[in-house]
Parts: C-alpha cells; structure tokens; sequence
C-alpha cells in the first residue's frame, strides 16, 4: 500500500510540473508563444493527443515531428497545448525528499530520550 501511494504521488508531482501555453478559453488564436524548435504536448478538440517538436508554425497550422514522423495539426482543431518543465519537476522532487528527510530527522530527535540525561525532581 505504502509503494502505491508513493506511485501515485509521484505521477501528481509529474503531472503538475506541466505549464498550459495555450488554450480555446484563455487565448483563443494567439499563438505567439509557440516557438519552433520545442517540444509541446497538443490536444486536439477530438481528444487526439500529440507530442511534438514544432518545425514550423505557420499561418493555419502548427508543423512538428512526433514519433520520427512529419505531423500536421490546424490551428483550429487545437484545444490545449501544453508545455513540460522537467527542472520543475526535479527541483519538486528534490525538495519533497529533502523536506521529508528533515521532518522525519526533528520527529525523530524530539522522541529520543539519552540515557546519559540527568533528571532532577523536586
């Protein structure tokens, strides 16, 4: 039980650290963020899914590579694009480890009694 929730708290922590660069609600045709030559994450409106390093953005489409092949996605089907933050995600990892360390080392040493202490009753 313990392993499962450590599996799904690290898929939360992976799934976090992704940032929406684009979407239909926000941002409607405003695609001026998207740069050629990094990797982003579309969804589509039928729920397709693409990841891909953009070639090209041009006018009506977004060109990228996805899985060694040419993809071509109009900007019209696209919902969602989002972008991962893989040193986000290591930077939030890192500090869950360590700040767990830390609390499970103060909970520790507030338990610990020294056999060495003196006690004085009055």
């Amino acid at each position: 039980m313990k392993t499962f929730s450590c599996l799904i708290a690290l898929l939360l922590l992976l799934q976090s650290c992704t940032t929406t660069i684009y979407s239909t609600n926000k941002n409607k045709n405003d695609f001026s963020v998207i740069q050629a030559g990094k990797k982003y994450t579309f969804y589509e409106t039928g729920k397709r899914k693409y990841k891909a390093r953009v070639s090209v953005v041009e006018e009506e489409k977004i060109v990228g590579i996805s899985n060694s092949q040419e993809v071509t996605i109009a900007k019209d089907n696209i919902r969602v694009i989002k972008k991962n933050n893989p040193t986000g995600t290591a930077a939030i990892v890192v500090g869950s480890v360590v700040g767990v360390t830390a609390f499970a080392a103060l909970i520790a040493s507030l338990f610990r009694v020294s056999s060495n202490d003196n006690y004085y009753y009055y």
